[in-house]
């Protein structure tokens, strides 16, 4: 079979040509004695200029979804935290070839890449974030700045380095010091102090190593500590996500990408917009796992962050587990909820049932169950209707989440019957008073 790079790159965009017809990766010449890169290797990668490696389905590929739908969840969510004093900063990490495509080789054109295509696709989900009226960071523009001897990402793995997360941390405090809510802030003044060169560990390199002959790049920076300059502020760097300290200007939630204590970005961030950062990221999380954690928790209720920095890779995509997370999320950062029923002094914490033969329950609400126990990871919800249909959806916050004891589920996810009825059962007896709240955003 032969086709043409174009039609070849067509194809294999679409899902419709593997990777074995279209390049026989077996016998591309490899600085490394790489063998099988492109068609064996997990994740699947492409050798680049330089010894950078390149993941072909997530820095090759030029489509990242980022649908009408999801943006006007994003404006939502901007517009509810507004309204109670939280800034919404939407950061969405570029790829590296995005980042990086003097380091791409012509090889990738095979894969139909194309920088000026993958460059656009960035921008114009920028673009579109910001004629919604949602605060987003362009870190494609900030990272393309790097000096030639300094590049923003590691070699062999598919992170920012401390080189990319001080670009990454200067673009945010730039775009946090231009908004006007920064005039209500006191900002203070931080320094940074460049420490020993670190060697991190990396799963993308351990992978790839496997077919290679040579040792990859190791993936290692140097490691950056930043702290107040006076000593009656609040000190910088990642703070514990169990920590006590809640009050601080900014909170960044983000991956792995913001929770690496080599990298130093919330301490970059600190230093370029001269206010404390309380890190809540969360490595493993995806796309959603920070952000549901530190929203639906009581801390961020009982004590919002002037500014929320999201931080999110631009391949998660945020349409992918359809409506259900934002739902929750919009009603966690409403925070306007009526309590229906609680559990009885002394009764069986593990479930509890309530009764809404006599409610009407819009069609746009959402169910929050509140186990009033943190140690609570999961609850399932058993509703039925006034003929006795039923359905049942589980909510698990996994041992990577941060466990906070509060379920929100729309009422849309149970159907189109009216809850007459309705049964929580949590995965362990609570400590407290489990209650169930309607909530409206």
């Amino acid at each position: 079979m032969t086709v043409s790079k174009s039609v070849a790159g067509l194809l294999f965009a679409a899902g419709l040509l593997p990777a074995p017809l279209m390049a026989q990766d077996a016998a591309v010449t490899s600085a490394f004695g790489c063998k099988h890169l492109e068609t064996l290797a997990e994740p699947r990668s492409i050798e680049g200029k330089d010894g950078f490696f390149f993941r072909i389905f997530a820095d090759l590929r030029l489509q990242h979804t980022f649908t009408d739908e999801t943006v006007g969840h994003l404006a939502k969510l901007s517009e509810i935290l507004k309204q109670h004093g939280t800034t919404l900063v939407y950061v969405p990490v570029p790829t590296k070839s995005q980042a990086m495509p003097e380091h791409v080789p012509e090889r990738a054109a095979l894969y139909g890449y194309d920088f000026d295509v993958a460059s656009h696709v960035y921008q114009n989900v920028i673009d579109r974030l910001r004629a919604s009226g949602v605060v987003a960071v362009d870190l494609q523009s900030a990272l393309r700045k790097a000096e030639a001897d300094a590049p923003p990402f590691h070699k062999a793995d598919f992170h920012w380095n401390s080189d990319g997360a001080r670009l990454a941390g200067q673009a945010i405090g730039d775009m946090i010091r231009s908004l006007p809510e920064y005039q209500e802030a006191d900002p203070t003044e931080f320094e940074t102090t460049r420490l020993e060169q670190t060697i991190s560990f990396s799963g993308m390199r351990k992978s790839l190593q496997t077919v290679c002959t040579d040792s990859l790049p190791a993936v290692e920076s140097y490691a950056y500590e930043t702290t107040a300059v006076s000593t009656d502020l609040l000190g910088g760097g990642a703070v514990d996500l169990f920590g006590e300290n809640t009050t601080v200007p900014i909170a960044l939630i983000g991956t792995s990408f913001s929770d690496s204590d080599v990298n130093n970005f919330d301490g970059f961030i600190q230093q370029y917009s001269s206010l404390s950062v309380t890190n809540y990221a969360i490595t493993g999380g995806n796309q959603f796992g920070a952000i549901l954690s530190y929203v639906t928790s009581n801390e961020f209720q009982e004590s919002r962050p002037r500014f929320l920095v999201w931080e999110n890779p631009i391949y998660n995509n945020l349409g992918q587990y359809g409506p259900a997370p934002w739902m929750e999320l919009l009603a966690a950062a409403a925070d306007s909820c009526s309590a229906v029923q609680s559990a009885e002094a002394g009764a069986n914490t593990l479930e509890f049932e309530v009764n809404f033969k006599s409610r009407e329950i819009p069609r746009d609400t959402v169910i929050l169950a509140d186990a009033q126990d943190e140690a609570v990871r999961a609850a399932a919800f058993f509703a039925s209707d006034a003929s006795g249909n039923r359905r049942e959806i589980s909510i698990r916050r996994s041992d990577r989440l941060r466990a906070t004891g509060r379920f929100f589920v729309p009422v849309q996810a149970f159907g189109g019957s009216e809850i007459a009825r309705l049964r929580v059962v949590l995965d362990r007896p609570s400590e407290g008073r489990p209650e169930v709240q309607l909530c409206q955003y």
